[in-house]
């Protein structure tokens, strides 16, 4: 491998086919660290004009009458190969405070006294750029494997996660690979809420469709308007009692200042902290003298009996309960329409804010699957700004990037992004400043299942990783065909 050129923070580097690279390979360059991110054929001088010249001619009517020697020569420089690699940064020796020398990767380059003729290139091992990056990944680890010429075993360290994107297009296994995670932290004994929007979630339980697996005891499903518990699905209530007067007028839609609200606050406070239910509302309604106000509040209470969400509930102490062991808890929102789902999201949100703000549970993990179609942009902001000081961290699961605001990329910790073709969504993953815009163009490159892992969980170095499959758990979320 010799080196061309470099342009800003990119080197290009000229090998033949017998050298072996790949999309993802580390390169070290007397101590620089380049990651390759774009392979072509090298335009050399006269190799264009030698492929043309064949190309014009039909083979039937010419013969080459050239010494093997020189045939040998011209074909290698044919198929000669440019890498295109990032300057990442370098990896210098440190001591630490008992003397003992380590190597370190360190970002930045602020000389550049490498030479063309003499650099020696070679592609640094997976494990030399682990030790320097500081990742120390379990034997066990089995999330998947480098893309690498060497490939190695690489894991998601839950310590590591805090603000997350999973993304990437229709089919290219993002909600796989979030499955993947999701199992991952119940290992680890962490809490995970996650909104199903469809219903993809809900048999991570089972083994095979009869059969449970070694997480039965972990996975519990809330489901609106289930009539009684069945396995490992609970019915999903909302109790009165657990939210505010305010709450419940947002939820059916009393305007503020208006005698109805002041009757509904009435109503509250009389009950104060008190276990009541809309049955206690209606015995309410049915003393008030104002029929217009009557007439109103029995709108109301129609409505949400008929929404089928309110009614008496554990929820609470479920949460409480079960963040102590780990596990995950699904709100099923497949069956229930856009406004219900704004009511369901709503609740689950204040009251894991209310319990992490009170220490009442320690940090729980949010998925959130295409969470712009059920969550207020308001309250997205919310979850990113106020509720991880309240231990609540949240990882967004999307097929399309830019629906999500700015404030995701802004305050993003962990990236995951999976193939992608539109190149409107790849400018907005490079919004997140944990990439630059060419290698994470390396994406179009990618097949299903492999991905770019960069932030916290790779000290901020992009690693190409294809997802290992998971056994034992059926993971659901496939696409279906139109003819089987």
């Amino acid at each position: 491998m010799y080196l061309l050129t470099k342009e800003a923070d990119e080197l290009a580097i000229v090998y033949s086919p017998e050298e072996k690279l790949r999309l993802g390979d580390t390169l070290t360059i007397d101590g620089i660290i380049a990651q390759v991110v774009d392979i072509h054929f090298a335009d050399l001088p006269g190799v264009l004009e030698h492929i043309l010249r064949k190309s014009l001619v039909a083979k039937s009517e010419t013969k080459e009458h050239i010494q093997p020697e020189v045939k040998s020569v011209i074909d290698s420089l044919t198929d000669q190969r440019l890498a295109i690699a990032k300057i990442r940064g370098r990896i210098v020796e440190v001591s630490d405070d008992k003397g003992n020398k380590k190597k370190v990767f360190k970002t930045g380059l602020s000389e550049f006294n490498i030479s063309r003729a003499r650099a020696e290139i070679k592609v640094l091992s997976q494990d030399d750029l682990f030790d320097a990056l500081g990742l120390c990944f379990p034997s066990s680890c089995d999330f998947g494997k480098t893309l690498s010429s060497e490939p190695k075993d690489f894991e998601i360290l839950a310590e590591r996660l805090g603000i997350n994107l999973i993304t990437g297009m229709k089919g290219s296994g993002k909600s796989y690979s979030a499955k993947r995670l999701l199992l991952k932290l119940i290992e680890k004994g962490v809490l995970t809420l996650v909104f199903d929007l469809n219903a993809e979630y809900l048999n991570l339980w089972k083994a095979d469709e009869k059969t449970p697996n070694k997480y039965a005891g972990l996975v519990k499903v809330f489901t609106p308007r289930l009539p009684k518990a069945q396995a490992n699905e609970l019915p999903f209530f909302i109790p009165l009692n657990e939210i505010t007067y305010d709450d419940f007028a947002t939820f059916v839609n009393v305007p503020q200042g208006t005698p109805t609200y002041q009757h509904l606050m009435q109503f509250w406070r009389e009950k104060g902290e008190k276990q009541f239910d809309l049955n206690d509302f209606q015995s309410f309604i049915n003393g008030v003298q104002n029929e217009a106000v009557k007439t109103a509040l029995q709108g109301r209470v129609d409505a949400a009996r008929a929404v089928g969400l309110f009614g008496p509930s554990n929820l609470t102490n479920f949460i409480a309960e079960m963040h102590k062991t780990g596990g995950v808890i699904v709100f099923n929102l497949a069956q229930v329409g856009q406004w219900e789902r704004g009511i369901i999201v709503e609740f689950v949100l204040r009251k894991l804010a209310q319990l992490g703000q009170s220490k009442a549970i320690r940090a729980v993990s949010l998925f959130l699957e295409e969470a712009q179609l059920y969550v207020e942009r308001q309250n997205m902001v919310n979850i990113l700004t106020r509720m991880r000081h309240f231990g609540i961290f949240p990882t967004f699961i999307t097929n399309d990037p830019r629906t999500l605001p700015d404030e995701v990329f802004t305050l993003l910790d962990n990236l995951v992004a999976f193939m992608f073709r539109n190149e409107d969504e790849l400018r907005q993953l490079a919004k997140s400043g944990l990439i630059d815009l060419k290698s994470i163009y390396a994406l179009k490159h990618l097949e299903s299942r492999q991905c770019i892992v960069v932030g916290n969980v790779t000290s901020n170095y992009p690693v190409f990783v294809e997802v290992s499959p998971q056994v034992g758990v059926v993971m659901g979320g496939e696409t279906r065909k139109l003819v089987s």
